[in-house]
């Protein structure tokens, strides 16, 4: 599970992580672009969409 997704969880649930989702989705999709993988988390896919 990407970690995008469990930090989106944990805000859902209303579990206070943190955590700057945004930013970490920023990350995610630098570094698999970086290293030429899909992104496979649905947050990070949403959040690169905008």
């Amino acid at each position: 599970m990407a970690s995008e997704d469990v930090v989106y969880l944990l805000d859902g649930l209303g579990i206070e992580s943190g955590i700057d989702l945004v930013a970490l989705a920023a990350t995610d999709t630098w570094i698999t672009q970086a290293i030429g993988r899909p992104n496979h988390s649905k947050v990070g896919v949403a959040l690169a969409a905008k």
